[in-house]
């Protein structure tokens, strides 16, 4: 049986008490005492009754709606409190209002304090600061604007300046609804209020990546651009053993492609420099027909002279067109002699020479260098009768064979270049003693004459010590076919190496790159908030890979400069143990999981002599090398040992792994520049193939040695040696012994 509502109990209670009115009204009419009195007690002692129950249920029911006004205002509370919290902690300023009226403020969050350098309480306190602070220029349309939206209804965005306290204007975006309740009504208009710097900046930082992808893009076409200019010039050079043709050609092919004017001047049998080349662009530059004295002076002294720029009244000197304003001359060698000068000039101030340019004509002088002597050597042959005296100093190879195919004369540098002897192969047929000559043959062009149209072809051959690769032309008389080749086996490599290094350099360029653009583009992104911790984890990435793009171009630009001589190395006295600590511990900052990373430092060691700054360097340069050659983990010691090289003690470094470790066959080169263990990254190892060439080349400028002792599949243990303090610090430390490789390592040094 259900119970009687609030309603029905309140109706009982009101008929109770009237029917016990009307008793009480009718016991005042008896007139017998005791009767009253037996009649009036129970409606007395009824009337108590209802009162008391009257006054517990108005006690419940008031109990009950202090409690509803508990929980309301609890749930109030908390929902209030969770609104704050959410909004300052967003990258925005939240302000909320009554009926769209700005001046009614209802919370305006603590961000506008940082936004404006207004605190929320003088918001409160002024209601048209809003106005107030609107730039001039955007004031009344932006009034107008919420004006409109309010008579039509939010949602409202717009794009204005406001004028902070300390006179900064700030650009915002703002975006407003209206809140409204289950029935439709409004509650409250909330607006944010975005800062709009930062997404000019991501706007700004977008624009500068691409532009750098863009620059990265066009020093790719130049490279190549330079690659073809120098295949189209050896091919042209080598078109014919008589230069004169060519070196016009070529001087011709750079004022297209390089230059505005080019001069080749050659030194004939006499010593006297003529002018064996010009060419000009169509201009009003025009070479003299006479090679000038700073020219006599490129070729006197061996060096090259680089004119970057010349402004206002500076000529270029005697000799060149005055209308230059930039120009290189290098010296052309052939076999070490000076044969020559290259010289290449440019009119157009907005593309001068540097020093990318100044490599391109040395490779260039280098090239015709050999042409000229070529052609010269070809001349001599041709002139003397005494040809086997001539062909013993001659820098190619030189083969005579009959009409047969068997080998007449083979010259000293046929030796030199395949490691076969004379005595071995005259007298019988080459293909028979010359592996691979045969085919090697059958894509030679042979010429009846030695012409300009007769091109040499570049052939692999087996010789005594594995594969070579020749660049060989032939010429056919009567009595059979003569041969003239030069080794370019080491070129070929150098080309490999320099089309992986492009290839691998491109490749570690463009995934810091794409990281850095990704998180940028993700940063710009407006259809969801990211919180101040996503914010950070991009801003880390963006930061953690342009660091990684800052140490692969200073990897490039130390090996240059090691290349160059530029780089100064000092030589102090430094704690080597202290060193190796440093180095340790920046090293477990970043060391992946898995990988566990140990000092080894005795109790006492003497004190180098090095350079310490780039002792550390190489230390972090083998501890990363370490790590990235672990892939599957383990520990990475890095200690140090006494030593002792000619009676003078050492101080020896080492670094040791339990990674992939180093075929036998690959520990001689891994040395060598841009040389990779794993080139095409078939183990997910990358890198540029610079970074052990300049921990050599630094160790070794030091006065240490650097080598490697490893086996593959087992680890490695790359060790470098410096000279000691020769004033003792603390005890003798066991002497390292000296491993079949580390004597090597030295002997080569």
């Amino acid at each position: 049986m259900s119970r009687p509502g609030p309603r029905t109990t309140q109706l009982l209670l009101s008929a109770g008490v009237a029917v016990l009115l009307l008793a009480a009204v009718l016991a005042v009419f008896l007139e017998d005492r005791p009767a009253r009195v037996a009649f009036v007690v129970p409606i007395a002692f009824a009337l108590a009754v209802v009162a008391g129950f009257a006054v517990a249920r108005w006690q419940r029911a008031q109990r009950a709606r202090r409690l509803a006004e508990g929980q309301v205002e609890a749930v109030r509370r908390d929902g209030e409190a969770k609104f704050r919290a959410l909004a300052e902690n967003v990258p925005f300023v939240t302000w909320l209002t009554r009926n769209a009226d700005r001046r009614s403020l209802l919370y305006i969050s603590p961000q506008v304090e940082a936004l404006l350098g207004y605190t929320p309480a003088e918001w409160q306190a002024e209601p048209n600061l809003f106005s107030k602070l609107l730039h001039p220029d955007d004031r009344e349309r932006v009034l107008t604007e919420l004006e409109a939206a309010a008579a039509d209804g939010y949602p409202f965005r717009s794009a204005y300046r406001l004028v902070a306290r300390d006179g900064r204007i700030i650009g915002i975006r703002e975006a407003t609804s209206t809140v409204r309740d289950t029935s439709g009504e409004p509650l409250y208009t909330q607006t944010v209020l975005y800062d709009d710097a930062e997404r000019r900046r991501a706007d700004e930082e977008r624009d500068r990546l691409q532009g750098a992808e863009r620059e990265a893009a066009t020093q790719n076409v130049a490279l190549q651009g330079r690659l073809d200019l120098l295949r189209h010039a050896s091919e042209l050079l080598a078109a014919s053993v008589e230069p004169r043709a060519p070196l016009q050609q070529v001087s011709e092919l750079l004022v297209r492609e390089f230059a505005d004017w080019c001069t080749l001047d050659a030194v004939e049998d006499d010593g006297e420099l003529i002018r064996a080349a010009a060419a000009a662009g169509g201009r009003t530059a025009h070479p003299a027909a006479e090679p000038g004295d700073d020219i006599r002076k490129v070729l006197q002294s061996g060096q090259k002279l680089l004119v970057t720029s010349l402004e206002g009244d500076e000529k270029p000197g005697a000799g060149f067109p005055p209308e230059t304003v930039s120009l290189i001359s290098v010296p052309v060698r052939g076999r070490g002699r000076r044969v020559g000068v290259l010289t290449c000039g440019r009119i157009s101030p907005a593309s001068t020479y540097g020093a990318g340019e100044v490599a391109l004509a040395e490779d260039l002088a280098g090239r015709i260098g050999v042409a000229i002597d070529r052609a010269r050597l070809y001349r001599e042959v041709e002139e003397r009768a005494d040809a086997g005296r001539v062909l013993t100093y001659v820098a190619d190879g030189v083969v005579l064979t009959d009409r047969a195919g068997v080998v007449r004369l083979w010259n000293p540098a046929a030796e030199k270049i395949t490691g076969i002897p004379a005595s071995d192969l005259v007298g019988h047929p080459a293909a028979e003693r010359i592996g691979g000559w045969q085919e090697g043959l059958d894509s030679v062009p042979v010429s009846s004459s030695p012409d300009r149209a007769h091109p040499e072809v570049i052939v692999p051959i087996e010789g005594a010590d594995g594969e070579r690769w020749i660049s060989i032309s032939g010429v056919r008389f009567f009595e059979g076919t003569v041969y003239a080749f030069r080794d370019v086996t080491e070129v070929r490599q150098l080309e490999e190496l320099k089309a992986d290094f492009i290839a691998t350099a491109s490749h570690e360029l463009r995934t810091p790159l794409a990281a850095v653009y990704g998180a940028a583009q993700t940063l710009l992104r407006h259809d969801f908030a990211l919180d101040e911790a996503g914010r950070d984890r991009f801003v880390s990435l963006i930061a953690d890979e342009s660091e990684r793009l800052g140490r692969i171009v200073n990897e490039i630009l130390l090996a240059n400069q090691l290349d160059a001589g530029r780089v100064d190395l000092g030589a102090d006295a430094f704690d080597p143990g202290e060193l190796v600590e440093r180095v340790v511990d920046a090293a477990r900052v970043h060391a992946p999981p898995g990988i566990v990373i140990e000092r080894v430092v005795p109790a006492a060691v003497p004190h180098a002599v090095a350079d310490r700054d780039k002792v550390r360097q190489v230390l972090v340069n083998l501890v990363e090398n370490a790590m990235k050659y672990s892939p599957g983990g383990g520990r990475i010691e890095v200690g140090l040992e006494s030593g002792e090289e000619s009676g003078a003690e050492t101080v020896v470094f080492f670094v040791r792994d339990e990674g992939l470790g180093i075929p036998a066959d690959e520990q001689a080169r891994i040395f060598e520049k841009f040389y990779r263990l794993d080139p095409h990254m078939t183990r997910g190892v990358g890198g540029t193939g610079l970074g052990l060439y300049i921990c050599s080349e630094l160790v070794n400028r030091m006065g240490g040695h650097i080598w490697v002792e490893s086996t593959e599949g087992e680890g490695s243990t790359f060790l470098l040696e410096l000279p000691a303090d020769p004033e003792p610090l603390g005890r003798p430390v066991p002497s390292v012994a000296r491993s079949p490789e580390r004597q090597a390592a030295e002997s080569d040094h």
